[in-house]
């Protein structure tokens, strides 16, 4: 889960004397890298192609477990699951690969290096906080930096920040930041206007912000969400009717968008293409959280009408209206969901009765309620703060307030081995 999100190598081959090479992941002024998000790699033909000669000539090294999909004249390998760290190199004999005869003059090569995730997180820093990324091997870098960040998204290449920064009175901006350190691009800046949080689009080619506008009174206007293009312009507002909204979630297939509608306590889902909207319950607070197939919505609760269900539960519900259902129990807090696929729910379990006080991350069945697993992030009454798994479901990053200070820890879900990093922090997000 990751998220949530797949980039792509794409390249363009044509046949002759000329070719044409585009890798949309390259390093400005570097060799090409890419996140292990990476899920396909595409060549695109300018002449009809023999699909069966090119699928029996294309080779690819160290081989890698994936399908070979064709669109029109583009062959897409797609890869079974997230690349681990290394290199990889993919290439094309010369030969004749045209339905017409057209031939590929020169062997087409295309080579690029998976790097590491890492994490980024949010530090002190005397008066200012900074958004720092931390990788293996690597020295720290710094992302962004200001009085307070108050929010911050990771694009879905793992290339770019975005990241709202606020001034000394708590006033708002989003600035776009490369994810290993350089020069931030200011996107929102305006006396008119304070920003509150940032999601991106799937693709990465846009994002939807909250924030509020500065009224003629001089005061402050309700949070609303906006589509904003990656240029820095709006494109209009979600909810169309003006009404409150936080919180917003994209669904991975880019056709919705969650959010919570704090005026009427709702989960609120919008189809973008249709402006349809429905209502799938009422929350307790915290994100919304989308399946990896866009079907279920998963969001922390409050207790429903005549129900059995716990105080604090999470629940669960499908668009299609087949799927409703609540997770936790009695004595226990469930917060922050997140749907690991369309059969598994991952939340977080604080327990405080007497003699078990612990904070787990939950497994548990989707179709029947049932648990299938449970790991114990810290025991005692210490609050996770924050929590995210990396792209393969193998590692989760949590903070916690120990003694008074904060810490990042990073859990191995396999080997149960744990790391506590040097650099003290929150808010920590992998960055692929």
């Amino acid at each position: 889960m990751s998220a949530a999100i797949l980039a792509v190598l794409a390249v363009a081959v044509a046949f002759g004397d000329q070719r044409r090479i585009t890798v949309v992941l390259a390093r400005p002024g570097g060799g090409e890298e890419a996140a292990s998000t990476v899920r396909e790699v595409a060549l695109t033909f300018d002449a009809e192609p023999a699909r069966a000669r090119i699928e029996a000539a294309l080779r690819v090294e160290p081989p890698v477990a994936g399908q070979i999909r064709w669109r029109g004249r583009t062959l897409a390998y797609v890869f079974a699951g997230p690349l681990e760290p290394g290199s990889y190199r993919f290439w094309l004999p010369a030969g004749e690969y045209g339905r017409g005869g057209e031939r590929l003059e020169a062997t087409f090569e295309m080579a690029f290096t998976v790097r590491a995730p890492g994490i980024a997180l949010v530090v002190a820093a005397g008066k200012q906080q900074e958004l720092v990324a931390v990788r293996p091997g690597a020295e720290p870098v710094v992302v962004a930096a200001a009085p307070r960040i108050v929010d911050y998204a990771v694009s879905p290449d793992g290339m770019q920040v975005a990241v709202v920064v606020a001034d000394a009175e708590g006033w708002g901006g989003l600035v776009l930041a490369p994810a290993d350190g350089g020069s931030a691009r200011s996107l929102v800046q305006s006396p008119e206007m304070t920003i509150g949080g940032v999601a991106w689009s799937p693709d990465g080619s846009a994002m939807v912000v909250v924030r509020r506008d500065r009224l003629p009174s001089g005061e402050l206007g309700v949070p609303r969400t906006w589509l904003l293009r990656i240029g820095g312009e709006f494109a209009g507002e979600i909810d169309t009717g003006g009404s409150p909204s936080l919180n917003p979630a994209w669904s991975p297939d880019g056709q919705q968008l969650a959010y919570i509608s704090p005026s009427d306590a709702r989960v609120v889902v919008t189809n973008l293409g249709t402006g349809e909207t429905r209502e799938v319950g009422q929350p307790r607070g915290g994100w919304p959280a989308w399946s990896p197939d866009s079907r279920l919505v998963a969001f922390e609760s409050a207790l429903r009408t005549g129900s059995a269900s716990p105080l604090q539960p999470v629940r669960v519900v499908s668009l299609d209206g087949a799927l409703d259902r609540s997770f936790g129990e009695a004595g226990e807090v469930r917060s922050a969901p997140r749907l690991l696929d369309g059969e598994t729910l991952l939340s977080l379990r604080r327990v405080y009765a007497e003699g078990r006080a612990a904070t787990d991350l939950v497994f548990e069945s989707i179709r029947d309620g049932s648990l299938l697993r449970a790991v114990q992030l810290v025991p005692g009454s210490a609050v996770v703060l924050h929590w995210d798994l990396d792209a393969t479901g193998d590692r989760v990053a949590f903070s916690v307030i120990v003694e008074g200070a904060p810490q990042v820890v990073i859990v191995d879900l396999v080997s149960g081995e744990r790391e506590v990093l040097a650099l003290a922090g929150e808010r920590p997000k992998w960055l692929p």
